[in-house]
């Protein structure tokens, strides 16, 4: 997954759930991230870039969050395959397996 798209996808899950960035960091940092909480603050605005072992760890906690309260919605890894996220994305051809068309 490009960085730029997982940056925005994780910063699109914390906004819609209104996640606390002070408790995700502490998650974070638990899960080995190494960033600084204003790092993540800056990254989640998209002002800053993370490398991917510091944006895995990041969704990961994200993720993590999400499954303790039963939020549906999850951040990818950078290992995501974005196209199987947004087919439309990877082949515009291609249908919509929902579609009655």
């Amino acid at each position: 997954m490009d960085a730029v798209d997982q940056q925005s996808m994780t910063g699109a899950v914390i906004k819609e759930y209104r996640l606390d960035l002070a408790q995700l960091w502490l998650e974070f940092v638990g899960l080995g991230g190494d960033a600084s909480e204003q790092l993540i603050r800056d990254y989640c605005a998209g002002d800053a870039a993370l490398p991917a072992k510091e944006r895995d760890a990041l969704a990961q906690a994200v993720n993590e969050h999400c499954a303790a309260v039963g939020l549906p919605l999850r951040a990818p890894l950078s290992e995501s395959a974005l196209f199987l996220l947004q087919p439309e994305r990877h082949d515009p051809e291609r249908k919509d397996p929902y579609s009655s068309k």
